[in-house]
């Protein structure tokens, strides 16, 4: 693991020496204008401004943060690497767990984007380790829920977490007081953001645009003759959205071309988009309600075109990103995400990086980085298996409550899940699934390893909530974990 860690520093380092001051996407520059205006977010929660808002006018900020985000990443992979040590995986078995998030090129650029996705999969992970620590009290459960509030408004679909973290606690029957500590903490602090974010847009809640995003996703099957909306909600149709240039009726069938071609966000974000017409233009309450009311009415009357277009849209994560060839995929391009740059978006990046610098690749490191990006991938395929194996440990573990392996997976699964049936399919939202997906299949394979091994002794519960007991035979574990109730070898995770 010391190995790969070291080399996983050296692609990292030409990253951020080969493309500067960072790679930036339309996103980027709304996160860096809120966290010198210190308002909240209309379209995105305001979690990662905040955190941007932090390193505010030091010099070179932006290289600051991306390198931050590189050691957020390692450490990843080294709190994978020690849960699946400390469960009794080998060396190799565990390191080969964190190789995806260590050298994965796509994950060292999301690492290097003025992004939240690489400090909200810290933080999501962080919480899953104080979770599967032997029996979580109130004050545990109650940092739980603090972490789990701050993923809520670093990306929208975090508030999902909250309910798998939940039901995992009520079914490792989890003490009364650590519940309620669990619940008040999330409630007061999800609630104290929609406070403010009532007192800056007249409504409570952490966007003004989940309904927008979930009326895009309802573009790819809604038939406005099929739901009949009144006459307030015909201008959502996306026939009336047709998004400019105009999408061919059918397109060339390729894994890329279903991912991109007709996308939601193509309608989202169309210059003909029903949004952007009339006296009430914009993103805000208003229409952010109707683009509810639509996406409602058209999934109530066609549920099973939403699930397929849904399906269609995970499978895609696992077979159409493996070799991106648009700009918005995460890849590391000669070219900047936005070319030209915006006037308003050089003012934001001025205002607080004090620069007006658009991405750039800086050679020879660039080559090198385009060089390294071709051969080294963590493949799509490969990711479904790891989802699957971690899926049938849960299975195999079912009457002993699923066994550690179900809090990661379930998490990756929603994580996975969320995007396509909210907005739309993007690797970069998968990716922070990964150390997730590769923790559970890892605990998976250990505790069947160990069934083999032992096959007369059943994987034992330690009681309190989150708290399993791994047997082995001769596996290392830390000697903090073991409990004198178990056979030689056994670990608390």
């Amino acid at each position: 693991m010391t190995i790969a860690v070291a080399v996983s520093i050296v692609p990292r380092l030409i990253a951020m020496a080969g493309f500067r001051p960072a790679l930036m996407t339309s996103d980027s520059f709304l996160y860096m204008r809120e966290a010198v205006n210190h308002r909240l977010g209309e379209i995105r929660p305001s979690g990662y401004s905040m955190f941007l808002g932090l390193f505010s006018g030091l010099p070179h900020v932006l290289t600051v943060i991306t390198a931050l985000q590189h050691l957020m990443g390692i450490a990843i992979a080294v709190i994978v690497y020690a849960l699946l040590r400390q469960a009794g995986l080998p060396g190799w078995g565990a390191t080969l767990a964190a190789l995806p998030v260590l050298l994965d090129p796509r994950e060292i650029a999301l690492e290097s984007s003025i992004l939240p996705d690489t400090l909200f999969c810290l933080v999501v992970l962080v919480a899953v380790v104080l979770l599967l620590r032997p029996r979580p009290g109130p004050w545990r459960c109650g940092g739980v829920a603090l972490l789990l509030a701050y993923a809520t408004i670093l990306r929208g679909n975090g508030i999902l977490l909250v309910v798998v973290v939940a039901a995992f606690l009520l079914l490792q029957r989890a003490a009364g007081r650590a519940l309620l500590a669990f619940a008040a903490v999330f409630i007061l602090a999800v609630g104290g953001y929609a406070l403010g974010f009532h007192s800056e847009y007249g409504t409570y809640n952490l966007t003004a645009s989940d309904g927008m995003f979930l009326w895009s996703r309802t573009t790819s099957f809604a038939n406005c003759g099929v739901i009949k909306p009144p006459a307030d909600l015909r201008p959502l149709c996306p026939a009336a959205n047709v998004p400019t240039p105009v999408i061919p009726a059918s397109p060339p069938f390729s894994p890329a071309n279903e991912l991109t071609v007709g996308s939601p966000a193509d309608y989202l974000w169309s210059a003909n988009a029903w949004w952007r017409r009339g006296p009430n233009a914009g993103f805000d309450p208003r229409n952010n309600a109707l683009a509810m009311r639509f996406a409602l009415d058209a999934i109530t009357a066609q549920p099973l075109s939403y699930v397929r277009v849904v399906a269609t849209d995970v499978l895609l994560t696992f077979t159409g990103t493996d070799r991106p060839q648009d700009q918005a995929d995460l890849s590391f391009t000669p070219q900047p995400r936005l070319s030209p740059l915006p006037g308003y978006y050089q003012s934001y990046l001025k205002a607080y990086a004090n620069t007006t610098e658009n991405t750039h690749p800086v050679y020879p490191w660039a080559s090198l980085m385009f060089g390294y990006q071709q051969p080294v991938w963590f493949p799509g395929l490969l990711f479904l298996l790891i989802v699957v194996g971690g899926l049938a440990g849960v299975l195999l573990d079912w009457r002993r409550r699923g066994g550690p392996q179900l809090l990661p997976w379930a998490l990756a699964a929603v994580l996975i899940i969320s995007p396509a049936a909210l907005t739309e399919s993007l690797y970069r939202y998968a990716i922070a699934a990964i150390p997730l997906a590769c923790l559970a299949a890892g605990l998976s394979w250990q505790r069947q390893r160990a069934a083999r091994v032992s096959p007369g002794a059943e994987p034992a519960e330690a009681s309190g909530a989150g708290s399993v007991i791994v047997s082995q035979a001769g596996a290392p574990a830390a000697e903090a974990l073991q409990t004198p109730s178990t056979s030689a070898g056994a670990a608390n995770i």
